[in-house]
């Protein structure tokens, strides 16, 4: 298997924690910054791991809602909402450069993904936080839903999903029949599916920590 592709979530407080065994596995963390999950201790945890693996180290922000994973939207003005997003990435790398780890892109988490995907006002709500924090930062959107060109001189990370069900080129919403993918075999397939296709950009494919059947499927691909 190669590593290159694959980006993961992970420092979200799961238990039992999945970070050390995927780690060695991905090539991207998405870790996660006190929004939907983590604190201090497990988001420098997690950067330190990532480190050690020679892993890509990503800032993973959401609405503040752990309650519910961060995958509920939330109505935010463009100030709440830019506060919101700017606060957790910018401590995140704040925790990065106190540990001597680089902080090389964004992936919103959840809800906070699919409103940037739709909602033309949250995405540029992005773009000001990674002017103001680092504007070398790549963020991570849905391959194939639409075409970004050169917005505000960011750059994209095209991404699509091992282990969620699709209808075209979009992820049926959770909750869903399909919508996760739990079989091992099924998320495998639809990975090798996706290193092949040729109809539209795809920068990284996720596997989902919280997810026993694609950390499954991570561990079979390695040892393939």
């Amino acid at each position: 298997m190669s590593k290159k592709l694959i980006n993961c979530d992970l420092g979200e407080c799961l238990i039992p924690s999945p970070d050390i065994e995927v780690m060695p596995l991905i090539s991207m963390a998405n870790i996660a910054c006190g929004g939907h999950a983590g604190n201090d201790e497990s988001m420098v945890k997690t950067i330190k791991i990532a480190k050690q693996n020679n892993v890509k180290i990503g800032a993973h922000p959401s609405y503040f809602d752990q309650v519910n994973f961060g995958r509920v939207s939330h109505q935010l003005n463009d100030d709440e909402l830019y506060d919101l997003v700017y606060h957790q990435v910018a401590h995140f790398q704040n925790l990065c450069h106190n540990n001597n780890a680089s902080l090389e892109y964004i992936k919103p988490h959840g809800a906070l993904y699919h409103d940037m995907m739709a909602k033309p006002l949250v995405l540029d709500t992005i773009y000001r936080v990674i002017k103001a924090v680092d504007k070398n930062l790549k963020l991570v959107v849905q391959a194939g839903v639409k075409n970004f060109g050169n917005n505000e001189n960011v750059a994209f990370l095209h991404e699509v999903f091992a282990d969620r069900g699709y209808d075209g080129v979009k992820t049926l919403p959770r909750g869903e029949k399909g919508a996760v993918l739990d079989n091992a075999d099924t998320i495998v397939k639809q990975y090798q599916r996706f290193l092949s296709e040729k109809s539209f950009k795809i920068d990284t494919i996720c596997f989902h920590s919280d997810n026993l059947a694609s950390i499954e499927a991570l561990k079979r691909l390695n040892n393939a």
